[in-house]
Order: structure tokens, then sequence, then C-alpha cells
């Protein structure tokens, strides 16, 4: 189908594009209902992003009217392309489980592996009171050969998920299995009671202090377990999530305000990310927090941005 045929397929469902420059034409996004437009697509590779929500896809048909006669006609030229896939059911995810390989980090043993996992997590400012905390481990073999092992558990103190980073130069930082991400990180540590801190990642929540949760990605929808348990809870959010995930954390604040959650936005004061800081300037930037209550304060945020 050529580009133009596609982009008024596509206008049917998005109104009209706000941007053009050849191929790539930008909408409103459907989903995020953002007031910027931010849904990217391109018309020659038929991929599309909303750099918002995340959501994408590697062809054109979420965005074309059901039963409308062009994306029948799309469709049917997928296929005769070979472009179009079976889509197979998704598999059940697999209940979490240490691997076999574990060892405790709370206890010394002997080898390069161990000293080099210890070394890893010393230079990165954790403690032993940290490693016993969050009942680090490594392996020295099996799936998780070289990483360090971060295990997670409800709040009945069941195992739900299982993350692995690797203590040596890896392009594969991180590995988990095919675990359910709608979790609480280590919920069975947390005080409901309490002001809580969100950060992305394990080694981000490392530095803050306790009452923390690491979201394991960027993104934290509306439907999660840990959206309902935040809004129920009725405490201070503190969000400290990477700078490069600024815009998608500005829109979990915006969800979180709307369902009068009071939520405080941490400055990295120019890091990168939590990780990168020492435990005493966590403490300093979260005293510097700016308090997150309204529309105007999320507004307030993207122009300082």
């Amino acid at each position: 189908m050529q580009r133009e045929l596609k982009l008024q397929a596509i206008r049917k469902t998005l109104g009209h594009e706000q941007q053009r420059k050849g191929a790539e034409v930008v909408f409103f996004c459907p989903r995020c209902k953002h007031k910027k437009p931010k849904l990217s697509v391109n018309l020659d590779t038929d991929h599309f992003h909303c750099w918002i929500d995340d959501w994408g896809g590697k062809n054109l048909i979420p965005l074309m009217l059901k039963g409308s006669k062009e994306r029948d006609d799309y469709i049917n030229e997928l296929k005769e392309a070979g472009k179009l896939q079976k889509v197979e059911p998704k598999k059940k995810y697999a209940t979490p489980e240490l691997p076999p390989e574990f060892r405790t980090l709370t206890k010394e043993w002997t080898g390069p592996y161990y000293n080099a996992a210890m070394k890893y997590l010393l230079n990165r400012g954790l403690t032993m009171a940290d490693i016993k905390l969050w009942k680090l481990g490594y392996c020295e073999e099996g799936e998780y050969k070289h990483r360090i092992v971060i295990p997670s558990f409800d709040e009945y103190g069941v195992l739900n998920f299982v993350v692995g980073r690797s203590f040596y130069d890896n392009p594969l930082k991180y590995k988990h299995g095919y675990f359910c991400k709608d979790i609480i990180f280590n919920d069975y540590m947390v005080d409901w009671n309490r002001s809580i801190v969100i950060t992305e990642g394990p080694f981000d929540a490392f530095k803050t202090g306790d009452n923390t949760i690491a979201l394991q990605g960027s993104i934290l929808n509306d439907d999660s377990k840990l959206f309902s348990k935040l809004v129920f809870s009725k405490v201070d959010v503190y969000f400290a999530m990477d700078q490069d995930a600024f815009y998608k954390q500005l829109k979990i604040l915006e969800n979180l305000v709307s369902y009068g959650v009071d939520c405080h936005y941490v400055p990295l004061g120019g890091k990168k990310d939590v990780g990168e800081m020492s435990k005493e300037e966590f403490k300093e930037a979260k005293a510097k927090s700016i308090p997150v209550m309204s529309r105007a304060d999320i507004l307030r945020l993207k122009v300082k941005a």
C-alpha cells in the first residue's frame, strides 16, 4: 500500500496528522491522550511508537479502522508478502524460583567469582548490611552465571520475582525469567503507613534506604497492583527515576495525582540515575524534593526541564 493510502486509512481513526516530514508522520496518541502529539508513524517501515506510554508496533493494523476496506487490503498485502505472522497464544508466566546454583552473599565463599561479586557490590556503594537486607546472592554457573541474583518477595514472604545483574562486563546487563512483572517488588519490606520511594531498578533502590520499591522499568500502569496499592495507602510517594525517563515519570505522577495521591519529584542533581549517587547524596536530593499535587505542579516541572 502506498504512503498516501496508508495515511488516509490512519486519518479515519486518529484524525489529521500534526507534523509530517517525508515518511515520518506524528499524531496525537489515542491511548495516552497526551496534550502533545507524540505518536510517531513511519509510512515506509510501518513502525509506530508513542514516546509517552511506550505503545508501539511493527505494522499499522492497530491504527486502522476495524472493518474498513483499507485495513482489509493492508492485511491482505502483509499476508501476501509473508510479513504477517500467526500470533501464538501467550505462554503462561513461569513460577519464580531461585536458580539451583544460587549462593547467598551473606556467607563468605572461596574462589574468584565470590570475590568479583563482592568487589562489584562494594564498588557500587553497598555494605554487608545492604546485602543482608536485600538477601543478595550470586551464581558461578547456570542460567545466572556471573550475576548478582536479587530476589523479590510478596507481602506474605513468597518469592515473586528474580533478577540477575552481571558483575562482569556483559552487553546483557540484566536477566530474569519469564515472570509476571505485575508485582510489588519486595512488598514484605514495605511499611505502607510511611512515605514510599519509587525507583526504576533494584540498584537504584539500594541507595535510597528502606521503604523503597523498584519498578523493574519505567512504566506504572493504572491497572497494576502497585498503582492500586499506592492509591489506597494514602501515603506520600517520592519518585526518583532515571533522567532519561523524565516524561514517563511525569505521566505516572499525573495519573497518581488524579487519584489524590500526594507525590514528590526527586531531582537527581545531574546524575543519570540514583544508582550513580551515594546514599548521602540521595538523602540530600530527597530533602530537596518538589511536591507534585496538581496538574499545575506537573506543568511547572515540564517548563523547568
